[in-house]
């Protein structure tokens, strides 16, 4: 949530894709303690306190945006506004469904508004749902980092969406604290796994298969077959 606030608010992007900067944005955290710690963060990246503006539930639980008494826990905004929505965690017994899941975009939506949210443990058909529901649909996870980062993420377009059919490159989240604060490099990404970006790279880069055996210590073979299980818009290039 933090990483995605900060790039709108300072470069308009939001994983690798142009939306345009976020002057004013206002998130809706998924829980108190959320709330918190994301409104320490955003003072790292912003001087104005009315740019970026943190919001906790109004509940003392997560509440439920299924329900209608849920959506309407959710303040609308005007335009320049940027409206991000942090949902809780999703309940493996009851699940979205396709009125729920409309109703809730037309909560969040607003024209000349750009809306995001991000869900958490959605099943399978879920997913699905959201691929007919929403414009441009990512699905994050945590992955390998690079060398001195604590921590990664790895947000890929959806499998079946525009953005993953045009070949829209997924993105590396690193992550360490440094100072008190989050510091981040985010990247183009070919895959969750280090050494398989390495090699990648190195390809880019113009080196042969051999020149890539003898700096990381893997026969030919073992980065041909890393290579090749690539997606073919990655492949191509490096094969």
């Amino acid at each position: 949530m933090f990483g995605i606030a900060k790039d709108l608010h300072t470069s308009g992007m939001l994983y690798g894709l142009a939306v345009g900067q976020q002057s004013a944005i206002r998130i809706r955290a998924a829980d108190h303690a959320s709330a918190r710690e994301l409104t320490r963060q955003v003072q790292h990246f912003t001087s104005s306190k009315n740019s970026v503006i943190v919001l906790g539930p109004k509940t003392s639980t997560p509440p439920d945006y299924r329900s209608p008494e849920g959506r309407a826990l959710i303040s609308a905004v005007k335009p320049p506004e940027c409206l991000i929505v942090a949902l809780p965690s999703a309940s493996k017994k009851t699940r979205w469904s396709d009125l729920d899941l409309t109703a809730f975009k037309q909560t969040i939506e607003t024209d000349g508004v750009l809306s995001i949210a991000t869900f958490q443990g959605l099943s399978k058909d879920e997913e699905l749902l959201m691929l007919t529901c929403f414009d441009a649909v990512f699905t994050v996870s945590q992955c390998e980092p690079d060398e001195d980062f604590a921590s990664a993420y790895m947000a890929a377009p959806m499998v079946g969406s525009l953005l993953a059919a045009t070949g829209h490159k997924p993105q590396i989240e690193n992550i360490r604290m440094t100072g008190g604060h989050i510091e981040r490099q985010c990247q183009p990404c070919v895959s969750s796994d280090k050494l398989t970006r390495e090699m990648y790279r190195m390809r880019e880069e113009g080196r042969s298969m051999a020149e890539i055996s003898d700096k990381l210590g893997f026969d030919k073979s073992t980065i041909s077959r890393r290579l090749s299980a690539l997606p073919y818009h990655l492949r191509r290039h490096c094969m």
